[in-house]
């Protein structure tokens, strides 16, 4: 009886496993191509805030009086004759917690001048304790108004935040702006709108 020896098929290239050092090159690649994303990532710009059409522009402001996250009650009334951004924000919103930094900064230098722009921040779907945590993160002291009912929202075509709107002394809306401004653009923005009312003779 004889034996018949099984002799195995010669190797092919492609059953070869991959030599050890094939393997490190891929694995060191995958870790480059992560590394270089993770940089792109890091070094892009932020979202930036662009100006919108807004039915609102030229016309009177809508009025509103509500009751700020102090405790005291805040109408937009009360401040015609200066210039106001009326900012929505919301506690959950990310492109707001980017822009509250700027916006404490652009508040404190209007506060260092004579008749300096007015801040009003209408909280926007958010809950009481996430807004007044988010006041208390970022040290906001200019008026954040609380809007339960959306009124104010509606009032001025809000559908998400932040979004911005600035009134002019004679309480009309010039422009709006969405995404997180910076207080550079909130500084051009008013220069701006000063210059053209001096141009108008207003």
């Amino acid at each position: 009886m004889s034996v018949t020896a099984t002799v195995p098929p010669p190797d092919t290239p492609g059953s070869r496993r991959p030599p050890r050092r094939r393997a490190r090159w891929i694995g060191g690649t995958i870790i480059v191509v992560l590394i270089v994303v993770s940089i792109v990532l890091a070094t892009r710009p932020a979202i930036e805030a662009t100006q919108i059409a807004s039915p609102l522009d030229g016309r009177v402001a809508p009025s509103f009086s509500a009751a700020s996250f102090s405790g005291s009650q805040v109408s937009l009334a009360q401040y015609r004759g200066r210039y106001v951004f009326v900012n929505f924000f919301a506690s959950w919103c990310g492109p707001c917690q980017q822009e509250a930094p700027s916006l404490v900064a652009f508040n404190f230098q209007q506060s260092q001048q004579r008749r300096g722009a007015v801040l009003l921040s209408v909280d926007y779907s958010d809950t009481y304790s996430g807004a007044e945590q988010f006041i208390a993160t970022y040290g906001t002291t200019w008026p954040s108004l609380k809007d339960p009912g959306g009124t104010i929202a509606y009032d001025y075509g809000v559908t998400s935040p932040p979004i911005t709107f600035l009134v002019t002394p004679t309480g009309r809306v010039e422009g709006a702006q969405t995404g997180p401004l910076t207080a550079a653009q909130l500084t051009s923005w008013l220069a701006q709108a000063r210059a053209a009312a001096a141009g108008h003779g207003t």
